[in-house]
């Protein structure tokens, strides 16, 4: 599955999760504008650097401008840095998006991110990882690797969609999850394995990051 992980300017995630996902998923490498500082710090060299590259340092830009990564400079404003790298993904065909680095101290920021790749996720997978946690958007029925006792979270921003689950201390059958309303907070898997049937949309299925490593 053709892969790519893109870097947004927020809080880093540890190298440790980057090496793993590096080594399970081989993805392409994209710095979104000041996300790409990070990639310099790892000593990592992207496929794409895109954005209106305006919280980039310079040096940094320079370095792989002479080390010829493709630089997509764009000035228009009406939509985020996240969101060019997301629409050039959906440009080039990829099937699976990972997005770090996407937290931080402004929570108005990490919002936005979630909202950005939530309107992206008809075109591919997207899993947003950071330190702790994973978040997924998922739709129709799937199936996950587990353990007994995991905890699992489930919300949806969607009033119409429906959701039913298998193997989870907490089932649920047909219902709704919307954001505001009602959530499905530190669920616990039963079995080996559990199940999240979505209809009607999208919801976000939150689980630690050393289990979505373990078993995606």
């Amino acid at each position: 599955m053709k892969s790519a992980l893109i870097f947004c300017n927020g809080a880093p995630v540890k190298k440790s999760i980057y090496q793993q996902l590096k080594k399970r998923f081989n993805p392409y490498l994209i710095g979104a504008d000041g996300g790409t500082n990070y990639l310099f710090k790892i000593k990592e060299t992207p496929e794409f650097i895109i954005g209106d590259l305006d919280s980039i340092n310079p040096d940094v830009l320079e370095f792989y401008r002479k080390k010829k990564v493709k630089i997509i400079k764009l000035k228009r404003q009406n939509d985020t840095d996240l969101e060019k790298a997301l629409k050039l993904c959906k440009r080039l065909k990829f099937e699976k998006i990972f997005i770090t680095n996407f937290t931080g101290k402004r929570f108005d920021h990490t919002l936005s991110n979630i909202s950005n790749a939530l309107k992206f996720a008809i075109y591919f997978k997207i899993v947003m990882i950071e330190d702790e946690t994973t978040l997924q958007f998922i739709t129709g029925k799937n199936e996950f690797k587990s353990f007994k006792n995991e905890l699992v979270s489930i919300l949806c921003f969607n009033p119409d969609v429906k959701i039913s689950t298998r193997h989870l201390k907490y089932p649920l059958k047909n219902e709704t999850l919307f954001f505001g309303e009602r959530e499905s907070t530190s669920n616990v898997s039963v079995s080996e394995k559990f199940e999240i049937t979505v209809d009607g949309g999208f919801a976000v299925l939150l689980r630690s990051t050393k289990n979505f490593l373990k078993y995606d």
